[in-house]
């Protein structure tokens, strides 16, 4: 309610006092699919640099003052051993379709 005040324009108060609960159920489900305020604004700078900056080997989130998924430790190795092994298929699936394309034309 706060944030919706703060975007609106008035006292959380007043915006209580103004909306009825099915305007406010809309309102958060509007949120949901295009979120408004601090972490917003956040995300946008965040495109902006990344842009500049070329993109590269650089990923969004590394642009973002906060982490958007923080993890454990745990976590982060887990995720990370995961996708070195869907990376590693990825490039064993490239390669073997290099060698088919090789074959293909020696053939």
């Amino acid at each position: 309610m706060f944030k919706l005040a703060l975007q609106l324009g008035c006292t959380v108060n007043k915006l209580s006092h103004r909306l009825d609960y099915d305007e406010y159920i809309e309102w958060m489900a509007y949120d949901s699919i295009d979120p408004f305020g601090g972490f917003r604004s956040d995300l946008q700078t965040a495109h902006i640099v990344y842009a500049q900056c070329g993109g590269g080997d650089a990923k969004l989130s590394d642009f973002l003052p906060i982490d958007p998924n923080p993890m454990t430790d745990e976590m982060r190795e887990q995720y990370e051993y995961e996708q070195a092994i869907k990376d590693s298929e990825q490039e064993a699936r490239q390669l073997a379709e290099m060698f088919d394309r090789l074959e293909a034309r020696q053939g």
